[in-house]
């Protein structure tokens, strides 16, 4: 097996010469580097990572711990869309990725500190921004590069991040629903202690405001991002009586199509009866039927944004600063329609009856 030496050799150099050029951080003539690169590959000549990073005293690689190692997580086309921008920056700058699971709240902050304490990786991008675990916070005493995929809790203000402005763009998606007539609008939210779900459900109250819309608790509902907990918020829907919604946003296409499932089942038509609005954009919408109206979220534009300023911030030697904040659109296919004329004649009558109520 070649070594350094008979590349050197070849190269007509000294073998520090060779290393500073696989380094990449040393100023090398373009003659010597073209002359040095040219013997190694007429030696067949690799040069050893690991021996490279105790060098550098840096690892070129970048770590991700998943949150929830479940079927349901893996499942939804958030997961594969991050990897893919994950893949996209650290291919492009000569980086890898060390994916980790967790099991727990507590698990996940103990595989970060276990990946950047062993220097498995010289930074990493974290994924869960959950109200109840502080995750930024633990990162921050260690002084560790970090960027947050997702907005930082509000008591971390000057972390890096890279987002989709999620609570602007639920909002559109309801107004969406209440320009097609809809006045009894459900929101199927993700895990309530999560940041994003919090986000969500803000942009929805928002808009049913602006609109002089009373949400009802009844239409707000908690699916935990799986298809049966958009299945199961259905089935405690109808319980509302006439007071049931008649369209449905849903926080990823997963709980949509399990709401659509539950219509199904009900023998309700959709979008004729009542209208339904996922999110992700998944490559299901598409093929569903009817096809589903879903909130294109960029999460592969996040990771890449995320992982971009993450490794330059390494490069440089510094912590990352600065944000991205991602816009989103609604694709419109099938599963929204305007209201039925009785059911907005009922809706206005229960509105007026209610108005008359509040003010005898």
């Amino acid at each position: 097996m070649p070594t350094i030496r008979d590349v050197a050799a070849k190269a007509g150099v000294h073998p520090s010469t060779v290393s500073r050029v696989f380094s990449g951080r040393a100023s090398i003539s373009p003659e010597t580097r073209r002359r040095v690169l040219e013997a190694a590959q007429a030696l067949n000549f690799q040069p050893n990572a690991i021996a490279r990073s105790l060098s550098e005293q840096r690892t070129r690689t970048i770590g991700i711990v998943v949150p929830h190692v479940f079927n349901g997580f893996f499942e939804d086309s958030f997961f594969p869309q991050v990897m893919q921008g994950l893949l996209r920056a650290t291919y492009a700058a000569g980086y890898r990725i060390l994916v980790s699971g967790s099991s727990s709240h507590q698990d996940e902050i103990d595989q970060v500190r276990e990946i950047l304490g062993s220097r498995q990786a010289d930074g990493i991008v974290v994924m869960s921004s959950r109200l109840d675990v502080d995750t930024v916070g633990t990162l921050q005493s260690k002084g560790t590069p970090f960027v947050l995929l997702g907005h930082p809790p509000a008591d971390h203000p000057g972390v890096a991040w890279a987002d989709a402005d999620n609570r602007q763009a639920t909002r559109e998606a309801v107004s969406y629903l209440i320009g097609l007539g809809h006045r009894r609008i459900a929101y199927v939210g993700g895990d309530p202690d999560v940041l994003v779900t919090k986000e969500r459900l803000q942009g929805y109250r928002d808009a049913l405001e602006a609109a002089g819309i009373r949400p009802r608790s009844g239409w707000i509902d908690y699916g935990y991002f799986a298809e049966d907990g958009g299945y199961q918020a259905v089935a405690r829907m109808m319980a509302l009586g006439d007071q049931a919604p008649t369209a449905y946003y849903a926080a990823n296409d997963l709980m949509a199509l399990g709401i659509l499932r539950g219509l199904r089942e009900r023998g309700i038509p959709v979008p004729q009866a009542v209208s339904v609005v996922g999110t992700n954009d998944s490559p299901e919408a598409g093929h569903v039927h009817p096809a589903l109206t879903s909130l294109h979220v960029p999460y592969a534009a996040m990771a890449e944004a995320a992982a971009s300023m993450l490794i330059q911030a390494i490069e440089e030697g510094r912590s990352p600063t600065g944000f991205t904040l991602l816009p989103c659109r609604l694709v419109v296919r099938e599963t929204t329609g305007r209201i039925p004329a009785e059911a907005q004649a009922r809706q206005r009558a229960a509105s007026s009856s209610q108005t008359t109520a509040n003010h005898p």
